[in-house]
C-alpha cells in the first residue's frame, strides 16, 4: 500500500516539476517585458523629478539677485510710496513670469509687493511666522512650500535677506505656482505624487489626493501639527494606501478585496533630498496578474502538450524496440568483424614494414658480405614474425572481447627495441632521437607486444609530424615519479591542429592516415591500467604522456595474461 502511494506521490512530483520548468521557461520573455515596464516608470519618473526639480532652479537665485537692486532695498527705507513699489515688482513678476514679488520689513510685513493691486494683495499684511523668513533673516536662502494665508493658494515660496551695512534689514520674497507641472503629469501613463517631510501630499495628477496624508493609513493627521500649519489646517486624513511589502525598490499596496494575497497598486519612489520631498509614481498591479494568467495558460498547454507527444512517441518506440533490437544484434556481429579485420591490417602493417625494411637491408649486406649483420637482421625478422604468430593467437578472442595487454614488462628494454627498429628510417630522415632514462630496469603492467605497439606507433606518429623539415628531433624520457612511471615523447614538429580528438577512432591530421594508430595506443594504454594525454608544447611539437603504476610483485596474483 505505501509503495503504491510512494510511486503516486514520485509521479506527481514529477510533473509538478515538469510544469515548473516549463513555467519558467514561459516567464522569460515576461520577466523582461516587466523589467522594461519598471525600468521605463523609473526613468519617466525620474524624468518627473529633473522637471520638478528643473522648474524650482528656474527661480531658486532670483531673490539673491533682487536683494542687490538698490530700489529694493530703498523700499524698506520709505523712500518709494506702496503704488511705485507695486509698479516696479509687477514689471519684475512679468519679465520673470513668477505669481508673486514682494518686500518684507525685519518683523515680516509686506511693504511692497507685486500684487498691490489686487483684493488679496500681500501689502500689510505679516509673513514672520513663515519658515522662509526666519530662513532667510538668519542670513540663508529660505525655501518652503505650503498655501499662502492670504490666497489659500499652494506655492513654493524662496527669500533672501536684504542688507544695510551687512545687516540683514529685511528680505525679498517670491512665489511660484507648480500647477502646471501636476497638468504635464495627468497626461501620463501613471498616478504621480509629492509629498513633504511630514508625508503630507501637496502636489498630485489626481486632485483629490491632495493635502491628505500619505503612507499612514489609520491614523488622524491631527497628530502631526507641523503639517497642519504648513497647509492652514487644510489637510484631510490619510489616502486608503496600507503598504504590504515591499520587493526592491518596488512597494505593494493592500487590496481591498483580496488583502495583501493579491495587491492592488505598486509604486515607484525617488526622494528629492534638498526639500525633504518624495515623489512617488503609483500604478495599477493588474499587468502583473494579466502576465501571470498568461504565464499559467501557456505552461498548461505546453504542458498537454508534451504529454500527448511522449504517449504517442513512447507507443511507437515500444512497438519498434524489439525490431531495433533485432538490427542491433545482427549489426554488432558484422562490426566485430570489421573492426576485427581493421586491427589486424593496421597491427601487421608495422612489423611486416619492419621486416620488408630488413629484407632490403639484408640483399645490400650480402652484396658486401656482412654476413654478421645479415645474420642479426634475420634474428630481427625471426623475432617479429613470432610476434606476428602471438598477435593472431590473440586475435582468435577478439569476436568475444578486447584484447587486454595485461602481464609485465621492462619498459626500458620495450623501448630500446622499438628504437633499434627505427635505427635505419631516423638516419634516413636525418632525424636525432634521444633517450632520457636513469634506470635500466623499470617494470610496467603492460606486456612487451602492448609497449613496443606503443613506442612504434608514438614513433611513427613524431616521423610523419616533422615531415620534410630540416631539423628533426624526437625525445624520449622515462622517468618514475612517487610510485609511478612516466613517459613523455616529444617532436618538434607542426604540432596538434585538436588534441581533444586525437585518440578517437579514424581521425587523422595526415591526408592518407588511417586514424586508428593513436587510438590503438589508447586502448592498449588504458587497458594496462595507464592514462595517455598529449598537448601542443610550448616550443613546439607535440608531446605525448604515458602514465602507469610501477609494476610491484603483489600485482601478479591479481594480473591474468591473455592467451
Amino acid at each position: 500500500m505505501l509503495r503504491k502511494v510512494f510511486s503516486k506521490l514520485k509521479v506527481a512530483t514529477i510533473h509538478f516539476l515538469l510544469v515548473l520548468i516549463i513555467g519558467l521557461f514561459v516567464a522569460v520573455p515576461f520577466f523582461s517585458e516587466l523589467k522594461n515596464k519598471v525600468a521605463s516608470s523609473e526613468l519617466l519618473l525620474n524624468m518627473y523629478r529633473s522637471s520638478l526639480e528643473s522648474e524650482i532652479s528656474r527661480y531658486k537665485f532670483l531673490p539673491f539677485i533682487l536683494s542687490q537692486n538698490d530700489k529694493i532695498n530703498k523700499m524698506l527705507s520709505g523712500e518709494f510710496d506702496p503704488v511705485s513699489s507695486g509698479y516696479f515688482l509687477q514689471r519684475i513678476k512679468y519679465a520673470t513670469n513668477v505669481s508673486t514679488i514682494y518686500v518684507l520689513d525685519k518683523n515680516g510685513r509686506a511693504v511692497a509687493s507685486s500684487n498691490w493691486h489686487d483684493p488679496e494683495s500681500y501689502t500689510g499684511k505679516n509673513f514672520g511666522f513663515r519658515p522662509y523668513f526666519k530662513e532667510a533673516m538668519a542670513g540663508r536662502l529660505g525655501q518652503f512650500y505650503g498655501i499662502g494665508i492670504v490666497s489659500s493658494t499652494p506655492g513654493f515660496f524662496i527669500a533672501y535677506g536684504l542688507k544695510s551695512d551687512d545687516t540683514i534689514i529685511g528680505a525679498v520674497a517670491i512665489e511660484i505656482h507648480l500647477t502646471d507641472l501636476e497638468t504635464v503629469w495627468r497626461s501620463g501613463p501613471d498616478d504621480i505624487l509629492v509629498s513633504d517631510v511630514n508625508d503630507v501630499i501637496f502636489l498630485s495628477s489626481n486632485e483629490s489626493w491632495k493635502h491628505k496624508s500619505f503612507g499612514k493609513s489609520g491614523a488622524s493627521i491631527d497628530d502631526n501639527p507641523a503639517a497642519l500649519d504648513r497647509f492652514n489646517n487644510g489637510v484631510t486624513n490619510p489616502i486608503a494606501q496600507k503598504i504590504c511589502y515591499r520587493i526592491g525598490d518596488i512597494t505593494f499596496y493592500k487590496n481591498p478585496l483580496f488583502s495583501c494575497i493579491f495587491p492592488e497598486k505598486l509604486s515607484l519612489k525617488e526622494e528629492i533630498v534638498e526639500f525633504g520631498w518624495t515623489i512617488h509614481s503609483i500604478q495599477s498591479a493588474r499587468y502583473i496578474y494579466n502576465s501571470v494568467a498568461l504565464i499559467v495558460s501557456i505552461s498548461v498547454l505546453l504542458y498537454l502538450t508534451l504529454i500527448f507527444l511522449y504517449r504517442n512517441i513512447t507507443n511507437k518506440y515500444n512497438r519498434s524496440i524489439q525490431k531495433i533490437r533485432n538490427q542491433l544484434l545482427e549489426n554488432s556481429k558484422l562490426a566485430a568483424i570489421g573492426q576485427m579485420a581493421t586491427e589486424v591490417a593496421h597491427e601487421f602493417n608495422q612489423p611486416l614494414s619492419a621486416i620488408y625494411m630488413l629484407l632490403d637491408t639484408s640483399r645490400l649486406l650480402l652484396k658486401r658480405k656482412r654476413y654478421h649483420d645479415v645474420d642479426d637482421n634475420l634474428v630481427l625478422i625471426s623475432s617479429h614474425i613470432e610476434k606476428l604468430t602471438q598477435q593472431i593467437s590473440e586475435l582468435k578472442g577478439f569476436a568475444s572481447r578486447h584484447r587486454v595487454p595485461r602481464g609485465k614488462a621492462n619498459i626500458v628494454s620495450a623501448a630500446n627495441a622499438s628504437i633499434r627498429l627505427f635505427q635505419l628510417t631516423l638516419k634516413k630522415h636525418n632525424v636525432k632521437l634521444f633517450l632520457q632514462v636513469r634506470h635500466d630496469d623499470i617494470q610496467v603492467p603492460c606486456n612487451e607486444i602492448g609497449l613496443e605497439q606503443i613506442f612504434s606507433n608514438l614513433i611513427t606518429n613524431a616521423l610523419e609530424a616533422m615531415g620534410d623539415q630540416s631539423d628533426k628531433v624526437i625525445v624520449i624520457m622515462i622517468v618514475r615519479v612517487k610510485g609511478r612511471v612516466i613517459v613523455k615523447v616529444r617532436d618538434n614538429g607542426c604540432g596538434i591542429p585538436d588534441p581533444t580528438k586525437i585518440f578517437e577512432s579514424f581521425y587523422s591530421t595526415k591526408q592518407r592516415g588511417t586514424g586508428l594508430g593513436l587510438a590503438i595506443v589508447n586502448g592498449i594504454v588504458e587497458n594496462s591500467d595507464g592514462t595517455i594525454s598529449v598537448r601542443n608544447h610550448p616550443k613546439g611539437g607535440a608531446e605525448f604522456t604515458v602514465s602507469w603504476s610501477e609494476w610491484r610483485e603483489e600485482q601478479a596474483d591479481s594480473t591474468e595474461t591473455p592467451n
